[in-house]
């Protein structure tokens, strides 16, 4: 079975979160046969390791991480490697791949731009 881990940043708000639980749920509407979680790397849970380890538990071998990250700091090129090798070192039965973090990806930028660009107030 296929996983999926949608990793966050975190935040200490726990409202901060709800995006992310939409794009979750979105995410399993259109891949019912795939497990989704979410993950964060700090201030909120679950943290990377048990969303893991929930994936695991429910029979995944194959686990996608989709960095949800705008541009490619510091989390996204240190931070996130490091986290899916220590759990490859854990579950060495799990192949894990990591895509690209979303801000690499021409059809998010399109929808950021779209969206900046609507006219939607009138200038007063």
């Amino acid at each position: 079975m296929k996983g999926i881990i949608l990793l966050g940043h975190g935040s200490r708000d726990p409202q901060w979160t709800a995006s992310f639980e939409q794009v979750r749920a979105a995410v399993e509407r259109r891949l019912p046969d795939c497990a989704t979680a979410l993950a964060y790397l700090e201030q909120s849970v679950p943290d990377f390791a048990t969303a893991v380890d929930q994936l695991v538990a429910l029979g995944a071998t194959l686990i996608e991480v989709v960095p949800l990250f705008l541009g490619a700091g510091g989390h996204v090129r240190n931070d996130v490697p490091q986290l899916v090798e220590r759990a490859m070192a854990r579950h060495t039965q799990v192949r894990f791949l990591t895509r690209p973090f979303i801000g690499d990806a021409r059809a998010v930028l399109d929808a950021i731009a779209d969206y900046a660009a609507m006219n939607t107030a009138t200038p007063g």
